[in-house]
């Protein structure tokens, strides 16, 4: 496939993601299994490879770590959900140590539900920024100039900067498997 459409449809994608919104998670508490399906399944999309984004021995670490709370009857609720899918995006950008402490500041700040969505619109955010100017067919990749509040600054900066990451890593792998291909 050429190199250009790869990235193409990569980016056209990346620029409608949704993510699961607070509301819109379950409502009752979940298994291990469901927790893994649910995450694995919203940002399958992000997935380099065959690497999975999300284990069971993961989730026990976080919770072994202190960064999501321990489940209650082996059951998981929405907190963990939230929780996990930030720490599964954000681990590729951050240490643990980073991610664990920057939780805790915004749930401190807005609350659960609230820092949630706003990671979620953050991120979709960031996503539309940096992958939309790819689908424009130009030559000239032009990010466009953002306005960003003091207060939503930290989460804007890193939800950019996962979101350049993964423009990065699909540029590389398209090049290189064409330039791999050529005779």
């Amino acid at each position: 496939m050429d190199d250009n459409l790869e990235l193409y449809e990569y980016s056209k994608q990346m620029s409608e993601i949704k993510l699961i919104k607070w509301n819109d998670l379950p409502k009752f508490p979940v298994y291990c299994d469901q927790l893994l399906q649910i995450v694995n399944d919203e940002l399958s999309s992000m997935q380099i490879a065959d690497e999975n984004l999300l284990t069971k021995s993961m989730v026990n670490n976080y919770v072994k770590w202190g960064m999501i709370p321990k489940p209650v009857k082996k059951k998981y609720d929405k907190l963990h959900i939230a929780e996990v899918m930030v720490i599964t995006l954000l681990k590729q950008i951050l240490t643990i140590s980073e991610i664990k402490d920057g939780i805790l500041l915004q749930i401190a700040l807005h609350g659960n539900e609230r820092a949630y969505d706003a990671f979620v619109e953050s991120f979709e955010e960031s996503t539309r920024k940096v992958f939309k100017p790819i689908t424009v067919e130009k030559n000239t990749y032009v990010l466009e100039e953002r306005e960003i509040e003091y207060d939503r600054l930290a989460i804007s900066s890193i939800t950019t900067a996962l979101s350049n990451k993964l423009l990065t890593e699909k540029i590389i792998k398209t090049k290189i498997k064409n330039y791999n291909s050529k005779p």
